[in-house]
């Protein structure tokens, strides 16, 4: 009995984290470390409570790590209702052996200034970057954004 078909899906902000998306689908599973060319990570996605969301735009000679999941195609629905604002793309990715990979991802497509992202969303991308061993370069970059403090910290 086959299971469930599956696909890719690239994940490059509070998705990284294993633990943040079983918590919103049903059997994520990682499927390494991948990158899109040509593109930069940036926190210009505005959200609703003020602060940024990660989003991946267009710079040519860049590119942007992430982790390629392989999520039941019954499972983009429930994501779809995680990501409010994006737009989800097919893209072509490359793993760290230069293999490309066609995925899903997410992408917000206006033209919007960078906003500090608060400390919370922002830790769970880091953790996520940390557990599957993104370059050093991304890694970096994430611990070096400035973020704003969240309004639920600290709150019971």
């Amino acid at each position: 009995m086959m299971g469930p078909v599956r696909e890719l899906y690239f994940a490059y902000g509070s998705n990284l984290s294993s633990q943040r998306l079983a918590l919103r689908i049903p059997d994520p599973e990682a499927a390494g470390v991948a990158r899109l060319d040509d593109h930069r990570l940036l926190f210009n996605k505005p959200s609703r409570d003020g602060s940024g969301k990660a989003n991946l735009v267009p710079a040519p000679g860049e590119a942007a790590w992430g982790v390629l999941w392989s999520i039941s195609v019954d499972a983009w629905p429930i994501l779809d209702r995680f990501e409010p604002g994006y737009v989800r793309r097919d893209c072509q990715v490359h793993d760290r052996s230069g293999r490309p990979h066609t995925a899903q991802v997410y992408l917000w497509q206006e033209a919007t200034p960078e906003q500090r992202p608060f400390a919370g969303y922002l830790a769970h991308v880091l953790a996520g970057a940390r557990e599957h061993g993104l370059p050093a370069e991304s890694i970096g970059y994430l611990a070096g954004t400035t973020t704003r403090s969240d309004p639920e910290e600290g709150k019971a």
